[in-house]
């Protein structure tokens, strides 16, 4: 192996000159900063970053506490986001992925306190409240796509609302009059703060509310699960509502109406438009016309919340981003 030792003798440096390249000391001389770079390029020479982590006071090493996230496409972009900021700034970071067991969350906070780390990104597979573990008070924490139910930690969430309204004002700019929504389940965040956009934005226009049709098609069960019942609300809605445009709750959603327009031999973006949220994976672009959709903003959450962290911010903030409006071809 490759001694740090060895690239000065190469690079034709100090020891020490070699040390503050590989730890990004930005005093170092230009030619001497190159000088070490070729060496360790031509050597193949790899920092070893567990005996850097006991030499250090700062481990340089955050975290990413992934409540459930690695089983949804579109919430790697949390991750994502936030591996940009730690690279940007020469930071190291760490994946936890836990679910909803304490064993698990416990495991992953020991790990945690065992690598030192800076600070803590706590997010979760969807927006929601969530309790956080005492614990997680001893290390900079902020929560992404969640939020504390006792106000306790920052946190940086998605604007449901405003994505309601915007996707809305998008469909009326377009000429759509007659709008049914079909929501998702009634009882969690991202439904509450859509429907209130759609609503909001109908109002600014000065539509008449009747003209719009809100209705929850994910239905929770007791038991925690949900079933959904798309497909016989969206024909029914069609035959009795007739609105000109739908609005579905989330992509997956979308591609079950597509069949029913087609069911009923109409034309999606000709005789009904479809709009949607979430940019979920390939299904905006596999379906055809390709979907209009609401891009959840999880690429800058992640990147927001590391900078958070990286700065050494202590404020509790409840900060909102916004969703992007993808426009492609279904309205």
């Amino acid at each position: 192996m490759v001694t740090i030792k060895q690239v000065a003798v190469h690079a034709g440096v100090s020891f020490k000159t070699v040390s503050r390249v590989v730890n990004n000391d930005p005093t170092v001389k230009d030619i001497n900063r190159e000088k070490v770079l070729k060496a360790i390029k031509e050597l193949g020479y790899r920092p070893n970053r567990a005996a850097s982590l006991t030499r250090r006071k700062n481990s340089n090493i955050y975290a990413i506490i992934a409540d459930e996230l690695l089983s949804v496409p579109y919430t790697f972009d949390i991750i994502r986001g936030a591996q940009e900021i730690a690279w940007q700034k020469n930071k190291e970071l760490l994946i936890l992925n836990v679910n909803e067991t304490q064993a698990s969350i416990d495991r992953a906070i020991e790990s945690l306190l065992e690598y030192r780390v800076e600070g803590v990104i706590y997010s979760a597979m969807y927006h929601r409240q969530v309790v956080v573990a005492d614990e997680l008070k001893k290390i900079p924490t902020i929560l992404a796509n969640c939020f504390p139910a006792l106000n306790n930690f920052p946190c940086v969430v998605p604007d449901e609302q405003q994505a309601g309204e915007d996707i809305t004002d998008a469909l009326i700019c377009k000429g759509y009059r007659r709008i049914a929504f079909l929501n998702l389940n009634e009882h969690i965040i991202a439904a509450k703060g859509r429907k209130q956009g759609v609503i909001n934005s109908f109002k600014k226009h000065g539509l008449p509310l009747d003209d719009l049709l809100i209705e929850s098609v994910i239905i929770g069960q007791a038991d925690g699960s949900e079933i959904s019942t798309s497909r016989e609300s969206a024909a029914r809605v069609i035959d009795e509502f007739k609105p000109d445009a739908i609005i579905c709750g989330q992509d997956p959603m979308a591609l079950e109406i597509y069949f029913v327009v087609h069911d009923k031999g109409m034309i999606v973006g000709k005789d009904i438009g479809i709009a949607s949220f979430d940019d979920w994976g390939s299904i905006p672009q596999l379906l055809q016309p390709n979907l209009t959709t609401m891009a959840l903003p999880h690429h800058a959450m992640g990147r927001w919340a590391m900078e958070y962290l990286i700065d050494q911010r202590t404020d509790i903030v409840h900060h909102s981003l916004p969703f992007k409006l993808i426009a492609r071809d279904s309205f």
